[in-house]
């Protein structure tokens, strides 16, 4: 599946920023929402509760009221208590119609009606009756009636307060409950949009990084193709520009060096064969000090043609530096195919081989991996004295598989250790019996090593202690990336 990215880098930022930003935002309107319509409806429950517990407290008071003025004007007759009850009742009726219009419970309406009837009934006694001693002796009765419906209604008014707490607590344990299970689930949904947009940030910033280590390693056979915004396109077009440039020069420089040295055998071929007509005397005898002179030449000679062969072959190296013909392999048996193919040096100098190799597969060039072996161990055949010791060692690390090549011979000089593996270089302490070669071999050890993702290290030792490992599974380029 293809990913369409945005025209540049900093968009595809941005526009993660505000993916990922999207559910803290609809988490905190959310949650903002359902802390405001709690609020909401705690202050209207409280606020009805309230009003209506005071306006029956208020009723109640009223209640009392009106039982003492009636009284008072049933026992003296005085139209000044009449008066006075008739405001009271004026007041009760106000009450009664606020109470009326407020949002009551069923129980708290029905206890309404029934006062408003008790409270109609008594001011029809009192009007019938008038002042007189039976209203007196009944009032009493009457209005504890009505004072009793009014501590009833005072009652559920109460009731209803504990009611609207209750229905508040009830809510915010909802709300709170709500606001944690959209947490739980922000949570995971964050971090799948973190990681995602982490890979689509990072992919491209790997597949540059990949590029410019192949480009650093030699590797100029694959194209380089960035997939991301469009600045890194852009920017993975210039890098495979580079490397076809990279390709090009490469490719004048091989050709260069094969021209030159074809061109260097010609003249070279008559001089080694000057001078062998001339040490071997068959233009004429020579005194001591021409023949010497005539051996010279002819070594020299034949030290040049090793140099230009090894021209030759280090430019064949580079041909292939590119390419692996991996399969699974044996390192054992590579291991025993190189000490033969060096048994006739090896028992030239009584050299003893000792072998200590696991059963180690690996998935490998075989024929790179057979070179790098044999440059190693003619080096220390070179470099070691006669019946003296060489060990060669194979065994696995982790994933790595690992060869050791030990020898006794004078070791690799501090100073030499940083730079044996350049091309053409060779030790300062190279010892006088030793055979001169062209400084190649462990340029192109390290060459090979690297191709296969593998390393090589020189160990402490009282002779040269090489150690080369590299991964014994396929290594793709993601997967040595994340590593």
């Amino acid at each position: 599946m293809r990913i369409t990215y945005p025209r540049s880098f900093l968009s595809l930022l941005l526009i993660g920023f505000s993916i990922v930003a999207a559910p803290l935002i609809f988490a905190l309107f959310t949650n903002a929402l359902a802390f405001e319509k709690l609020a909401g409806l705690s202050e209207q429950a409280v606020h009805s509760a309230v009003k209506a517990t005071q306006a029956s407290r208020s009723l109640l008071a009223i209640i009392a009221a009106l039982e003492r003025s009636a009284r008072q004007y049933a026992i003296a007759g005085e139209a000044t208590f009449l008066d006075a009850y008739r405001a009271n009742r004026a007041t009760f009726l106000g009450l009664a119609a606020t109470l009326d219009s407020m949002a009551l419970s069923d129980n708290q309406r029905s206890e309404v009606a029934s006062i408003e009837r008790q409270e109609d009934d008594v001011n029809k006694l009192i009007t019938r009756m008038g002042p007189t001693p039976e209203l007196s002796r009944r009032l009493p009765r009457e209005f504890a009636s009505l004072a009793d419906s009014g501590q009833a209604l005072v009652k559920l008014g109460d009731q209803g307060v504990d009611e609207g707490i209750e229905q508040l607590r009830t809510q915010a344990v909802q709300s709170r409950n709500k606001v944690f299970w959209l947490m739980i689930a922000l949570i995971p949904t964050a971090l799948v949009l973190i990681a995602s947009f982490t890979f689509l940030i990072s992919r491209p910033i790997r597949q540059v990084t990949e590029s410019i280590r192949g480009l650093g390693e030699g590797q100029f056979a694959r194209p380089i193709r960035i997939e991301g915004p469009g600045d890194m396109v852009r920017l993975g077009a210039q890098l495979d520009w580079l490397r076809e440039r990279l390709v090009t020069l490469e490719a004048q420089k091989t050709r260069f060096l094969q021209h030159m040295s074809h061109e260097l055998k010609t003249p070279l071929t008559a001089l080694r064969e000057g001078s062998d007509l001339l040490y071997s005397g068959v233009v004429g005898n020579l005194n001591a000090e021409q023949r010497e002179i005539a051996r010279i030449l002819q070594e020299n000679s034949i030290e040049l043609r090793k140099l230009i062969e090894g021209l030759l072959n280090y430019s064949a190296v580079h041909a292939q530096a590119s390419y692996l013909d991996a399969k699974i392999v044996a390192l054992r048996e590579v291991v025993r195919r190189v000490v033969n193919d060096r048994k006739l040096p090896i028992v030239a100098k009584g050299i003893r081989i000792e072998l200590n190799c696991e059963h180690v597969s690996a998935y490998c060039d075989e024929e790179k991996i057979r070179i790098v072996l044999d440059n190693l161990l003619s080096n220390a055949i070179k470099y070691s004295p006669e019946r003296s010791l060489i060990s060669i060692k194979l065994y696995k690390d982790s994933g790595d598989a690992v060869f050791e090549v030990l020898d006794e011979g004078p070791g690799i000089a501090p100073s030499d250790r940083e730079r044996i593996f350049e091309a053409f270089y060779r030790g300062t302490d190279t010892p006088v019996s030793a055979i001169k070669g062209s400084g190649l071999g462990l340029s192109i050890v390290k060459e090979y090593i690297q191709l296969h993702r593998g390393r090589i290290e020189v160990l402490e030792g009282p002779g040269a202690h090489f150690r080369i490992r590299f991964p014994r599974k396929k290594v793709d380029s993601e997967t040595e990336q994340a590593a």
